[in-house]
């Protein structure tokens, strides 16, 4: 019997008076075809929210890397084409790349990016008013 190998990329959005949240969770070895799917789901989304605050937690709590290069690259072009699209973002991991990453992603945007290794942190980060 073949092993059951789970990944994928899952998409939720969430609208708060004029506020949209999306939330994507990454898991296991990505591949092409999993941005192929997501990807649509999020531009739509950001399409849809023109003129609405857009935040972004995005969970990689489970995330193994990417499959074939290709999915790598996926990545990385999303990642560049929406850079500035969010007012902030989250980002939920346990490697240390992940940190820096973050890091990199502030020093490149206008949005403010914050990295927690815990996703209720994260979310309490995201969901607080301004002041």
């Amino acid at each position: 019997m073949k092993a059951l190998i789970e990944h994928g990329i899952g998409v939720l959005t969430k609208r708060y008076n004029d506020k949209l949240f999306i939330e994507i969770v990454a898991t296991g070895k990505l591949t092409h075809d999993d941005y192929q799917l997501f990807i649509p789901i999020v531009e739509k989304a950001l399409k849809a929210a023109k003129g609405l605050e857009v935040d972004l937690l995005v969970d990689a709590s489970n995330f193994k890397g990417w499959r074939e290069l290709k999915a790598m690259i996926d990545d990385a072009k999303f990642g560049i084409k929406h850079l500035n699209d969010f007012d902030k973002a989250a980002l939920v991991g346990k490697k240390k790349w992940e940190e820096l990453a973050v890091k990199i992603w502030n020093l490149l945007s206008k949005s403010k990016v914050k990295y927690f290794k815990n996703r209720e942190k994260a979310l309490e980060w995201l969901l607080k008013e301004k002041n």
